[in-house]
């Protein structure tokens, strides 16, 4: 039985909220139409299938202007709400204190009404240039321990994402979506199983619409995970141009410059279209499609269960 999910995408303005959504759908060729932006007036909807799951993403402006009307009207906005993505700016420290003001009025409503939502927060534009940045990186790890001391009784994963790695924003919406059913539990255990006996570098799940289901990674060299990352993004931008060339084929594949080879697999659950992406090296790929039946069927029961 399919459900519809509301998940509120909030944070003050410019800290990037349209701007991830129109990542998540375009998946690629997406910068110019971010550029192109303006600012979202009041609340703009997305909606996206995921599994069995009908899900409206709530786009709220986050002008002061629109965020006084939300908090005094709170049970018209945030009422029902399945899953907050909270979307912090870590570039513009000089609001990190508006932000967390934003932020616990939305918190004390879900409280007060005693609502369990689930809470992403992410800390946005920490582009790949800034990962190794000490003054973000420790801006991060601040408001990180303020926000859980503060709201102890809140199930609130963290998460950092940039528009310029699409893979961070896949994952920020991925790992939102999948706390609604154990069974991604079950999921991400067999992926780490098989990822063992394949002993590849990557194992991800994705829908058609390149949402990743379940994803486990092995450890892995620093100079081959940049490879790694940049082999899965290939597989996101394949994917998409797969949906919109409505491609037919059982499956593609794609190597990689240097010491990895990707597969993209696609398989069919139940009249819906998943996808396979593995990552590995040479020497494995006689194991992998050996052994890629077995962990085929064991997914696919798996899958039949959350569609």
């Amino acid at each position: 039985m399919e459900t519809l999910l509301k998940i509120i995408v909030s944070g003050l303005d410019n800290a990037g909220k349209t701007s991830i959504l129109t990542a998540l759908d375009k998946k690629y060729d997406f910068e110019r139409d971010i550029v192109q932006l303006k600012p979202t007036i009041r609340v703009e909807y997305h909606k996206m299938n995921f599994l069995k799951n009908n899900t409206i993403f709530w786009d709220m402006g986050g002008q002061e202007t629109y965020r006084e009307i939300y908090v005094n009207y709170q049970d018209v906005y945030f009422d029902a709400t399945d899953l907050l993505i909270y979307v912090i700016d870590v570039q513009d420290p000089d609001r990190f204190d508006d932000s967390l003001e934003y932020l616990n009025a939305i918190l004390t409503f879900f409280s007060e009404s005693e609502m369990g939502v689930p809470i992403i927060i992410t800390f946005h534009k920490f582009d790949p240039e800034l990962k190794t940045d000490e003054e973000i990186l420790s801006n991060i790890e601040k408001l990180r321990e303020k926000i859980l001391n503060e709201y102890p009784d809140f199930n609130i994963l963290f998460q950092q994402s940039s528009i310029y790695d699409i893979i961070s924003i896949v994952q920020l919406v991925s790992y939102g979506l999948s706390v609604f059913d154990k069974k991604f539990f079950e999921l991400s255990e067999l992926l780490e199983y098989y990822l063992k006996i394949f002993n590849n570098q990557a194992l991800i799940v994705l829908d058609r619409n390149g949402i990743i289901v379940s994803e486990y990674y092995s450890d892995i060299e620093p100079d081959v995970y940049v490879e790694l990352l940049e082999s899965i993004k290939e597989h996101l931008f394949l994917l998409k141009r797969m949906e919109e060339e409505k491609y037919e084929g059982n499956f593609d594949f794609t190597s990689t410059e240097g010491k990895l080879f990707s597969y993209l697999l696609k398989t069919k659950i139940n009249n819906d279209i998943f996808f396979v992406s593995a990552v590995l090296k040479e020497e494995q790929k006689v194991k992998f499609f050996e052994r890629f039946p077995n962990f085929l069927d064991d997914l696919t029961k798996i899958i039949k269960q959350l569609i």
